[in-house]
């Protein structure tokens, strides 16, 4: 099946967090974000730093971190289909991760403020605050808020698990398909686990000195349903621009794409997650 490319018309909530905790190093303390526990491949090299993202002792979801371009390659979850209230107001600071420094190894993800690392030090393997402050781009979530709910919520506004977006397709494109995908699977994969990984393209653009804008950013969604028939897996791919037009695709076909974008092999989901199962179709005529 060949891709599909749409161009769809598909805000982005900066919401007020806590004290948040991560863990760096390893992702065994959260591989039940990955599907079949099994962390995508192709993506590590020697500036890349796993995370358990956690946030009062619970892991959330796990990110892998590119400590030279100061973005993540990719964040991994599951949706949470719940109706969510009572959230935590917006907020514009994001939390950091001393972890990444070589001075510091607390586990705990702080404000820039309670850090006890100077900025220099935070500045030398991470983005920090200050480098959005005055450039066109949002801090877009790889794993969006809008998909958790509370602490998992809460836990998704550091900056490791946020990439320079221009502003029109972060609040507009990528917002409406996060919308209309979360409901779409939600319905679709009732009574299985929905395992997704968003991602980035690094393509060395840094206008701003310091932080890599991402040339495309990408999602892969896996329904991990007890009958086979109703398990299914998609993709979606757009350039990180104003006009931008999202492909859907499947996750064979992404991983195709990644790999010529990389210039490297790259596979997402264990066995691509039943990518040739019809029920895909239906999914993606919904969508």
């Amino acid at each position: 099946r060949g891709s599909v490319a749409w161009p769809v018309l598909l805000g982005c909530m900066w919401l007020w967090a806590g004290p948040a905790l991560a863990e760096v190093g390893t992702f065994d303390k959260c591989r039940e974000y990955f599907y079949k526990e099994t962390s995508p491949n192709g993506f590590v090299t020697n500036v890349t730093a796993d995370i358990c993202q956690r946030y009062r002792n619970r892991y959330h979801y796990a990110s892998l971190y590119d400590k030279a371009n100061r973005i993540p390659l990719w964040s991994a979850y599951t949706l949470n289909p719940n109706q969510c209230s009572q959230q935590p107001k917006r907020r514009s600071k994001w939390f950091v991760e001393p972890q990444l420094s070589d001075q510091n190894k607390s586990p705990d993800m702080t404000t820039e403020a309670e850090s006890t690392l100077s900025k220099d030090e935070l500045r030398s393997s991470q983005a920090v605050n200050e480098d959005y402050e005055d450039t066109s781009y949002d801090r877009g979530h790889l794993n969006p808020n809008a998909f958790q709910c509370n602490d998992s919520r809460t836990a998704t506004f550091t900056l490791t698990n946020a990439a320079p977006m221009d502003p029109c397709f972060n609040r507009i494109h990528w917002s409406q398909l996060e919308k209309t995908l979360k409901a779409q699977l939600t319905e679709s994969c009732m009574s299985g686990i929905l395992y997704l990984v968003t991602g980035t393209v690094p393509n060395g653009n840094r206008p701003f000195n310091r932080v890599s804008v991402p040339s495309h950013i990408w999602t892969a969604v896996c329904c991990d349903h007890w009958d086979s028939r109703r398990k299914f897996s998609l993709a979606f791919l757009a350039e990180n621009r104003e006009e931008s037009k999202l492909r859907i695709m499947s996750v064979k076909e992404l991983n195709a794409e990644l790999t010529r974008l990389y210039v490297q092999s790259v596979k997402v989901f264990a066995d691509d997650c039943g990518s040739e199962n019809d029920k895909v179709k239906k999914v993606v005529t919904a969508v």
